[in-house]
C-alpha cells in the first residue's frame, strides 16, 4: 500500500491497514490518513466516501457544473453502470478545473471499465486513480469548507465506517 501511495518503505509495511490508519490518525497525519483510505477502500466505497463528504460540505451556491458533475456521481453509485461511468466523466469535463465535484466524476471514471471511448480496444485506468481523485476532492472539499480540521476529522470517520461496513458510513 505505501509503494502505491510513493511513500518509502517502513517497518509498518505488513500492517493491517486497520492498523496503518489508526497509525496515522494517532501521529497527526490526518492529511495522509486520507490518502491511505483512497487506496485502502475498494473503488465503490471510496466514490461513495468522497460523494458524502463532498455533498456535506458543499456550499450553498455551487456552480450549476459542479453540481451537475457531483450529480454524476450519486447517479452512479444508484446505478454503477458503464453508460453512467461514462456520463460522470462527460460531467467532470464541463465542472471547474479543481472543484471537489469534478475529482468526484472523475473518480468514478476511473472506478473501473476502459478509459477508452467504447468503439476502441481497451485501456484501464491506473488501479490507484480513482482512490487518489476520491481523496483528493475529500482533501479539497474540507479545506474550501473553512472548518479544515474538523472536516477532515469527520471525513475520516466516514471513510472507517465504510471500511468497516458500519451503517454510518451511508454511501
Amino acid at each position: 500500500m505505501t509503494a502505491i501511495l510513493g511513500w518509502p518503505a517502513s517497518a509498518h509495511d505488513a500492517e493491517p491497514p486497520e492498523a496503518v490508519f489508526d497509525r496515522l490518525r494517532a501521529e497527526g497525519r490526518d492529511d495522509d490518513a486520507a490518502m491511505f483510505l483512497g487506496q485502502a477502500l475498494p473503488r465503490y466505497e471510496v466514490v461513495a466516501w468522497a460523494v458524502q463528504t463532498v455533498r456535506d460540505l458543499a456550499p450553498p451556491d455551487l456552480a450549476p457544473r459542479d453540481a451537475e458533475a457531483l450529480n454524476a456521481a450519486v447517479q452512479w453509485l444508484r446505478d454503477p453502470s458503464d453508460s453512467r461511468r461514462r456520463a460522470a466523466f462527460d460531467a467532470a469535463a464541463e465542472a471547474g478545473d479543481a472543484s471537489p465535484q469534478r475529482m468526484c466524476a472523475l473518480a468514478v471514471f476511473f472506478s473501473g471499465g476502459s478509459m477508452a471511448p467504447p468503439d476502441l480496444e481497451p485501456l484501464l485506468a491506473p488501479k490507484d486513480a480513482a482512490g487518489k481523485f476520491a481523496a483528493g476532492a475529500v482533501l479539497t472539499a474540507v479545506t474550501r469548507h473553512g472548518q479544515r480540521e474538523e472536516g477532515l476529522r469527520k471525513a475520516l470517520t466516514l471513510g472507517e465506517a465504510l471500511a468497516v461496513g458500519s451503517e454510518d458510513g451511508r454511501p
